[in-house]
């Protein structure tokens, strides 16, 4: 969904450091990577758990890196608990978020049909949305999604969701990563239907390389229907 980042508009009030030119950078990074990873024969692993990406100084800033200077990309070594692998690319991150929020729900969908190739169910049709505000909150979103839970017609789609949406939730809906929002810190945590617990992009990262076989499975199938 990539494509979809050239139209997207966050809310200005609350994103005000979102410009074309964090736009254009954004789409340029993951363009770059996967074609470095193409032209380099590197693993496809790197797709999950790469330790580098690629930045300009407009990026930089908006990521956090230190050291970077000038229009030109170049290649970058990153954190590996907060950056490294497209997960953590603002273009995905801002492409499943909404506009004014973040969206475990969009994101963890995105994962389950992106990575490791077991979409769900479409959801119930006389489920109703959650509220699109912007004013929710992280916290008082994470208290909608334990709500909207309780229904056994949607826990059984969303405990599968949801922890691993949380675990992005560092990051907010243009890819700045976080450690708290409004005063309050971010609750990356989860646990996924199997009792494993996810906490923070590092971790659903180690996750996502012990089910790497089935990221592989995913891979072959969607270049091969590209």
């Amino acid at each position: 969904h990539l494509r979809n980042i050239s139209g997207w508009k966050p809310d200005p009030d609350k994103y005000n450091q979102f410009d074309e030119d964090l736009r254009r950078a954004m789409q340029q990074e993951t363009e770059l990577f996967f074609d470095y990873v193409i032209r380099q024969d590197r693993s496809v692993l790197d797709f999950i758990n790469a330790d580098y990406t690629f930045a300009n100084d407009r990026l930089a800033r908006h990521y956090g890196i230190k050291g970077v200077r000038g229009g030109y990309f170049r290649k970058v070594s990153v954190d590996v608990n907060e950056r490294g692998g497209i997960l953590s690319h603002g273009s995905i991150l801002t492409v499943t978020s909404y506009p004014t929020r973040t969206s475990p729900v969009l994101r963890g969908k995105w994962i389950l049909e992106n990575v490791l190739g077991s979409p769900p169910p479409p959801p119930p049709p006389d489920v109703p949305d959650l509220e699109d505000s912007a004013n929710l909150s992280a916290q008082s979103l994470r208290a909608a999604l334990e709500k909207h839970r309780a229904s056994a017609a949607c826990a059984s789609c969303h405990a599968r969701l949801d922890p691993m949406g949380f675990a992005l939730e560092n990051y907010d809906a243009v890819g700045k990563f976080r450690k708290a929002e409004g005063g309050s810190e971010i609750d990356a945590s989860g646990a996924m239907p199997n009792g494993t617990v996810v906490n923070g992009p590092g971790s659903l990262k180690q996750i996502l390389m012990e089910r790497r076989e089935e990221f592989l499975d995913c891979l072959a199938e969607k270049l091969l229907t590209y």
